[in-house]
């Protein structure tokens, strides 16, 4: 049985909710290491890059749940036009994370930085690149009108984006250990689960996004793993400092230690 082509009551209760179970983790794990120090004026100076990326990523994720709400309310009209606009705050995310996480790697294989970097620098990557792949592609379903395609592709790239945050609450529930960020990225892959198991329970049927999404998640960020694979680890940190040693000046490392 395929799934219906109309938007149920359910359907819609059921992607609000889950897009605010996404916002709300991503803002709980960076609340502790970003917005709560900001409130209390002790986060250390920084970059205007570093905060660019902290506030176009709080506002995309501000927006997902927001996005849900106004199409279970039927605000088409205005939910179409912040679509568009999110064009610009995925750029801005996506640049000045390409950016922080380069000088960083950068700083952490020439100057002895913080060693994560290179042992995950990689993975990171790999969360900003397929977090534009799959939003890329919900905006074409989008425009082609398949929108149970969109939407549900629309949470693979958020469950994607969202490993620096879960990675951020476990380590503040657990305390640090090198293996905190790999678990904190790849158990994002639960709200895709979760909606694989929505989709069965209530349509008896798994939309194929889920399947393609979950897959080229753990494809990808398992084989990024230096435990796995320590060569391509090692050639893509090469890169990314190569690419950080030109970008450094406008995110100097003294604020990326």
């Amino acid at each position: 049985m395929k799934i219906a082509r109309k938007h149920s009551k359910r359907d819609h209760l059921f992607f609000s909710a889950l897009t605010i179970l996404i916002s709300a983790i991503g803002f709980a794990g960076f609340s502790f290491t970003y917005f709560g120090p900001i409130i209390r004026s002790s986060f250390p100076p920084s970059g205007m890059v570093l905060h660019l990326h902290g506030w176009s990523f709080f506002l995309w994720y501000l927006l997902l749940p927001f996005q849900a709400i106004l199409i279970a309310g039927r605000k088409n009209a205005i939910h179409i036009l912040l679509g568009r606009l999110s064009v610009i705050l995925v750029l801005l995310m996506t640049l000045t994370g390409i950016l922080v996480l380069s000088v960083r790697v950068e700083d952490a294989m020439r100057n002895g930085a913080p060693k994560i970097w290179l042992l995950y620098g990689p993975l990171v990557l790999s969360n900003l690149v397929l977090f534009v792949i799959f939003y890329s592609a919900g905006i074409y379903m989008a425009i082609k009108n398949r929108l149970q395609s969109h939407k549900r592709l629309i949470i693979v790239a958020s469950s994607i984006g969202l490993g620096a945050g879960v990675f951020r609450l476990i380590n503040f529930l657990s305390g640090f250990h090198p293996m905190s960020l790999p678990v904190g990225v790849l158990s994002c892959s639960l709200f895709i689960v979760i909606g694989i198991i929505y989709d069965w329970i209530t349509h008896r049927f798994v939309h194929p996004v889920y399947w393609v999404g979950i897959a080229v998640m753990l494809v990808v960020e398992l084989s990024l793993l230096p435990q796995v694979n320590g060569e391509i680890v090692t050639w893509i940190n090469e890169g990314l400092a190569t690419i950080g040693e030109y970008l450094k000046d406008f995110y100097p490392a003294e604020q990326a230690d």
